[in-house]
C-alpha cells in the first residue's frame, strides 16, 4: 500500500539518479557520455578534441606496435596489444554511448522516476528500496575502484621507480609510464626536460582513460540492480494486494496495477538490453584476449611483473562484474514466479483475479537473460568459460 508523505525536497529519502549515484554521474558527465540530449554535437566535438590532444602519443604508440611486429617482439607485441584493447573500449565506448543517447536517456529517467515514487510508499515498500540501492552503490564503488587502480598503477610504479633509481645514483635509470620508443625522439627521451614533459603527457592520458570505464560500466551494475528491485516491489505488491484489499473489487484494480507495473518492468529489460547489449559483446570478445596476452607476458618475461599481474586480475574483474549482476538479476526473474504463487490467493478464491494472476506467473516464468547482442548469455558460467578460453589462447600462443 502506498501512503502520501510530504517531503520537501531536501529531506526526501529517495532522490533522483545523479544525486542517489553521485560518482556515477560524475564520472558519465567527465568522460562527455553523460545522455543529455541538448549537447550530443558538443560532445563529439569534445571526444575528437580529447583524440587530437592525444593525437601525438597514440601516433607513437601504433608505429612503435608496428615495429615490434615487424621485429617479432612478442613480449612488447603482447604489452602493447594490452594498452591497445584499454584504448580500443575507450573509443568503442565515447561514440557508442553518445549514439545511444537517447535510449541511454530514458533508461536513466526511468530509474530516477522509480526513486522518487518510493518517498511516497511505506516502511515495507522502502526496506526493498534500501536493500538494492546499496547494491547498485556497491556496483557502483566496483567501478571506481577498478578503473582508478588500473590506470594509477603504471605512473606510480613508473614515478616510485625512477626515485628509487636517483637516490641510488645521479645517473639512475628513469622509467616511463608505457615504455616505447617514441619516433624521432629515440636518443633524447630520457633527457631532460623531455623525459618529464613526456611523462606528464602520458598521465593525460591516463586521466582521460579512467572516467570513460567508471561511469558507463557502473551504471550497468546500477541498471541491473534496479530492475531487481522493481521485480521484487512488484511482488511485494501484490503479496500486500491480497492481504490488504478491503473488498473483491479493490483487489481488482491493484492487481491491475502490478500487471502494468509488471509490463514497465519488462519494458525496462528491453531497454536495458538495448543500450548494454552491443557492449556486453565488446566487453566479451576483448577480455578473454587481455588475460590471455598479460599471461603470456608473464610467461616470456618468466617473472610476475607486478604492473601486468594487477592489469590480468582486473581484466578477470572486468569480465567477473557484469556477469555476476547479469546472474543475479536472471536468479531474481526466476525467483518472482515463485514470489507470486506464494500469495495468499486462496483465500480470496476470485476467479476473475487468480485468472489474472496466473497470467502473471506464466509471464514470468520468461528469465531475464542479458546478452550481447544475442550471441553470449551473461551468467556465471560465461564467466568460467572465458577464463577456459584465455588460457587455451594462452597455450596456443605459447606453443
Amino acid at each position: 500500500m502506498e501512503i502520501k508523505r510530504n517531503y520537501t525536497k531536501s529531506d526526501k529519502k529517495f532522490k533522483c539518479f545523479n544525486e542517489t549515484f553521485p560518482h556515477c554521474a560524475f564520472a558519465l558527465a567527465i568522460s562527455m557520455i553523460y545522455p543529455n540530449r541538448e549537447n550530443i554535437q558538443t560532445r563529439f566535438k569534445v571526444i575528437f578534441s580529447v583524440i587530437a590532444i592525444n593525437g601525438v602519443m597514440l601516433y607513437w604508440f601504433l608505429l612503435y606496435l608496428w615495429k615490434c611486429i615487424c621485429n617479432h617482439d612478442m613480449y612488447n607485441v603482447s604489452r602493447n596489444l594490452t594498452i591497445g584493447i584499454l584504448v580500443t573500449l575507450f573509443f568503442f565506448k565515447s561514440f557508442y554511448v553518445t549514439n545511444k543517447t537517447h535510449r541511454f536517456a530514458q533508461l536513466l529517467e526511468k530509474i530516477s522516476n522509480d526513486l522518487l515514487k518510493g518517498n511516497d510508499m511505506d516502511d515495507s515498500y522502502q526496506e526493498i528500496y534500501e536493500k538494492y540501492i546499496k547494491l547498485g552503490k556497491l556496483g557502483q564503488t566496483c567501478w571506481i575502484f577498478i578503473p582508478i587502480l588500473l590506470t594509477s598503477q603504471f605512473p606510480i610504479y613508473a614515478g616510485v621507480s625512477t626515485i628509487y633509481e636517483s637516490l641510488k645514483t645521479d645517473t639512475g635509470q628513469k622509467y616511463m609510464i608505457h615504455e616505447m620508443d617514441l619516433k624521432y625522439l629515440e636518443d633524447k627521451q630520457y633527457d631532460s626536460p623531455i623525459y618529464e614533459l613526456t611523462f606528464a603527457y602520458h598521465l593525460i592520458t591516463c586521466l582521460t582513460l579512467s572516467p570513460n570505464f567508471a561511469g558507463f560500466d557502473g551504471s550497468f551494475c546500477i541498471a541491473t540492480n534496479h530492475l531487481r528491485l522493481k521485480l521484487k516491489l512488484l511482488a511485494h505488491k501484490v503479496e500486500r494486494a491480497f492481504k490488504d484489499a478491503k473488498n473483491k473489487w479493490e483487489l481488482h484494480m491493484m492487481i491491475k496495477e502490478t500487471i502494468r507495473d509488471h509490463q514497465e518492468a519488462l519494458s525496462f529489460y528491453e531497454d536495458l538490453q538495448e543500450v548494454y547489449g552491443s557492449w556486453l559483446f565488446t566487453v566479451f570478445a576483448v577480455t578473454s584476449l587481455l588475460i590471455s596476452l598479460n599471461i603470456y607476458q608473464i610467461y616470456l618475461s618468466e617473472r610476475v611483473d607486478p604492473k601486468y599481474a594487477i592489469f590480468a586480475i582486473s581484466g578477470i574483474i572486468h569480465m567477473f562484474a557484469p556477469c555476476y549482476f547479469a546472474s543475479n538479476l536472471m536468479k531474481t526473474s526466476e525467483e518472482l514466479s515463485l514470489d507470486l504463487y506464494s500469495v495468499e490467493w486462496e483465500v480470496w478464491a476470485y476467479p476473475a483475479v487468480t485468472k489474472q494472476l496466473i497470467f502473471m506467473i506464466a509471464k514470468s516464468q520468461q528469465t531475464l537473460i542479458l546478452t550481447g547482442n544475442g550471441i553470449v548469455y551473461f551468467n556465471m558460467q560465461l564467466f568460467i568459460s572465458v577464463l577456459q578460453t584465455s588460457y587455451s589462447v594462452f597455450t596456443l600462443i605459447s606453443s
